[in-house]
């Protein structure tokens, strides 16, 4: 038996709509989703650059048979941030009362077609990826965007006439030359994606490489134009 306002329709999506996949590790957020359409994120730990359309839920092992998968997901129709005691005026004394939180007003709630179960992976925070990922993943480790993000940033530095003197990890050992003014290395690492040139750094978190290349790059090309302007 289903829940008031879920839906077990998958819902039809562009491939490329963000999504961010979140923990979910208590009941009492899980009834307010279903009851009351909505779910908070502390600010802290989400990322920076909110650009999700799509939040999906990682339940875990307090879900019994149901936990330790992603099932459930809604569209976020509106987001603001709240503080605490705004979001639970019945807990106005907690000790985190003025954290500040992202609250998402959430559409119907749908069950994708397979849970998405984690064999293999042991700590989920949160995901940004999206909705064809979402869609096709069997194992939640394939939520993961990385490798993606940074290659789909080099192509979009590469469209804004900016040259890719390398790509590496944070380790690797350092080219013989340095880029030449103009050009780029893409440096990625556990936290964030850095876009390096011998003046300058951008830092780049993966949501926004995997939500916003292009935007990405755009920064990054203007940085450099000013640079070379001066």
């Amino acid at each position: 038996m289903r829940n008031n306002g879920m839906s077990g329709r998958t819902i039809s999506y562009e491939a490329d709509t963000a999504v961010l996949v979140a923990v979910l590790n208590n009941r009492r957020d899980w009834a307010r989703i279903q009851a009351e359409h909505w779910y908070r994120i502390p600010v802290s730990r989400a990322p920076r650059q909110m650009a999700a359309e799509i939040v999906a839920w990682y339940q875990t092992k307090v879900f019994g048979e149901e936990g330790l998968c992603v099932r459930w997901y809604a569209p976020i129709q509106r987001c603001q941030i709240m503080a605490r005691r705004e979001l639970l005026p019945d807990e106005a004394d907690h000790p985190r009362a003025g954290e500040r939180y992202w609250r998402f007003e959430l559409g119907p709630l749908a069950e994708l077609p397979r849970p998405i179960r984690a064999a293999s992976f042991r700590r989920v925070t949160f995901i940004p990826t999206r909705w064809e990922r979402l869609l096709n993943a069997s194992d939640v480790t394939e939520l993961w965007l990385g490798d993606t993000a940074v290659a789909e940033l080099c192509r979009a530095l590469e469209n804004e006439g900016i040259s890719i003197a390398r790509r590496q990890l944070r380790d690797a050992p350092a080219a013989d030359r340095p880029p030449r003014l103009g050009q780029v290395q893409v440096v990625p690492t556990l936290e964030a994606i850095l876009v390096q040139w011998p003046t300058g750094e951008l830092r780049f978190e993966y949501a926004e490489a995997i939500w916003r290349p292009a935007e990405c790059a755009r920064r990054v090309q203007a940085m450099l134009a000013g640079e070379k302007a001066n």
